[in-house]
């Protein structure tokens, strides 16, 4: 194939994903075989730089050896990054290891989870002087289909930070915070944290269009089980580690091994659904819808992450920023209407 051959399209990139041996552009085609130490520390810098790729080991009727692949869009940018690596760590130079770290460590999630628990605070307070009390929070934000149908959108992302008791603010931290913690460590807080607040708005507009005018409801949830789509979503894609989620095999092989792959965090979300849809007052459809709006985005930023890598470290800032913002607004929206 052309090393400048236009793009397959999503299927061929996904079920029948093309590999080039990096080696020889980098090495020169008269260079004798890779050994594994060398094919590893190529494969952790690719890593770090969330560069798709794979090891393979080199038949002996070829030499023998390992061999480093990437697919040919990825050629140029994983050529590039390793002859960076090799300038910066000439022989008898100190060597600088990549760093290969999450992407996204623990602290904004915890932030976030932190400012949840902040507003249902300060929603349980009455403000005497702007004649606000805690039951007006409910009737501004609550996520009443009647309204949001009439084009109150806010409401489908003011009801996220609404809660009606201790328990149900923080059971939602607690489920909510690890799907986006694990989101995060593929993605970025930022980006993980934007798609969990919009897919928990959309899961709120699919709820109201569903259910109709007489639904209301309240709660992170519906965020928490967009967050399990979300995972779910970018899985199959291996997006974060760096490395194609669907190896090699046939077409049939490789749409097993793309189902498999996002299995677990959806039969995670599924077994949580299944427990909290059994309680009294539980909005089973919010949880439902939640979660295939956050696989819809989460297949999307997979499929965009193999396209085109993860947002910068900067790029992830204005996005977490973004994300904490987007329910602000919807409040300003809320109570300026």
């Amino acid at each position: 194939m052309p090393l400048h051959a236009p793009r397959p399209t999503f299927l061929r990139r996904t079920f029948w994903p093309a590999w080039t041996d990096l080696a020889p552009r980098i090495r020169g085609e008269e260079a004798g075989p890779m050994d594994h130490a060398t094919a590893q520390l190529w494969a952790l810098v690719l890593a770090s730089r969330h560069v798709p790729h794979r090891i393979r080991q080199r038949p002996e009727a070829d030499g023998g050896g390992w061999a480093v692949q990437v697919q040919p869009w990825f050629l140029d940018r994983a050529e590039e990054e390793i002859r960076l690596y090799l300038e910066e760590n000439l022989p008898g130079a100190p060597v600088h290891l990549p760093d290969l770290r999450p992407v996204s460590g623990l602290e904004p999630t915890v932030f976030g989870m932190g400012l949840l628990l902040l507003f249902y605070w300060a929603c349980t307070l009455g403000y005497p002087a702007f004649g606000v009390f805690p039951h007006h929070w409910l009737e501004r934000g609550g996520a009443d289909a009647s309204l949001i149908l009439r084009g109150e959108w806010w409401r489908t992302l003011t009801a996220l930070t609404l809660h009606a008791d201790p328990a149900h603010v923080l059971g939602n931290c607690l489920i909510g915070g690890v799907f986006i913690w694990l989101a995060s460590r593929r993605l970025g807080a930022g980006l993980a944290w934007l798609l969990t607040i919009l897919g928990g708005g959309a899961g709120n507009v699919l709820n109201s269009l569903v259910l109709g005018a007489h639904h209301n409801a309240i709660g992170f949830s519906t965020a928490s089980f967009a967050a399990a789509g979300v995972l779910a979503g970018i899985t199959p894609f291996g997006v974060g580690g760096g490395v194609h989620g669907l190896g090699s095999g046939g077409p049939a092989r490789r749409l097993v091994r793309f189902l498999s792959s996002a299995l677990v965090p959806v039969g995670a979300g599924l077994g949580l659904l299944a427990m909290l849809g059994a309680g009294e007052g539980t909005d089973l459809g919010g949880h439902l819808f939640g979660m295939i709006s956050g696989l819809a985005l989460g297949i999307g930023a997979g499929w965009t992450a193999t396209r085109h890598g993860l947002p910068s470290a900067r790029t992830d800032r204005w996005l977490y920023g973004l994300a904490l913002a987007i329910p602000a607004l919807a409040w300003t929206a809320a109570w300026l209407a």
